[in-house]
């Protein structure tokens, strides 16, 4: 188990196009980029509310103490470049392209649980929920079928309270710490989209 990227991105206008071909834009936070990678392994500070250079928008799902950090296997690229490729879209996906923080190699929704702890470094970090997927997530991926593959798939990817600020970098390895009593990430998810994946079947 280990981290493979860092990633951050500020707030900033998403462009899309309706179904009635209208061009709209809205403002969110899901555009990340790797600023620390295995090749390049930048050191980035980690604060209480998240990565230095980071910023989320809408603070009602996104952010604040339990939500400050979101973490995805590295593993489910495949899975999104897959889908992309069956509507002719770019398969070329940087670290950091489906919103995520930290890219990890080694774990997944049904190893890891709600409050377990992962140490990387001097950092320290508890698993507190599962990633929703929004219509911006549909936006980012290019097309509207993505929040309901990712309900259908489980590939959601788990967000993070800083438990112990520090310095992080990519390269480091990673420990975990688990919490036998919380459920997997998997199982909070299925509950938490119950109804959300009835709507959209």
């Amino acid at each position: 188990m280990k981290l493979i990227a860092v990633c951050t991105g500020l707030v900033a206008p998403l462009v899309y196009r309706t179904a009635s071909g209208a061009i709209k834009t809205e403002a969110s936070g899901i555009k990340k980029q790797a600023v620390s990678t295995e090749e390049n392994p930048s050191i980035i500070e980690l604060k209480k509310l998240g990565l230095d250079g980071d910023e989320q928008c809408n603070l009602s799902v996104h952010g604040g103490l339990d939500k400050a950090v979101y973490m995805m296997p590295a593993e489910h690229y495949e899975f999104w470049k897959e889908r992309r490729a069956e509507k002719n879209l770019d398969t070329d996906l940087p670290w950091g392209f489906l919103g995520e923080n930290l890219v990890v190699e080694g774990l997944n929704e049904n190893s890891v649980r709600i409050g377990d702890e992962f140490e990387l470094g001097e950092v320290r970090l508890r698993v507190t929920d599962p990633r929703e997927p929004c219509h911006k997530f549909a936006i980012r991926m290019g097309f509207g079928a993505a929040p309901k593959q990712m309900i259908q798939q489980g590939n959601c990817g788990w967000y993070l309270r800083v438990v112990q600020t520090g310095k992080i970098q990519a390269g480091v390895a990673l420990k975990h710490f688990e919490n036998p009593h919380g459920k997997t990430v998997i199982d909070s998810f299925r509950l938490k989209t119950q109804k959300g994946q009835m709507d959209l079947l």
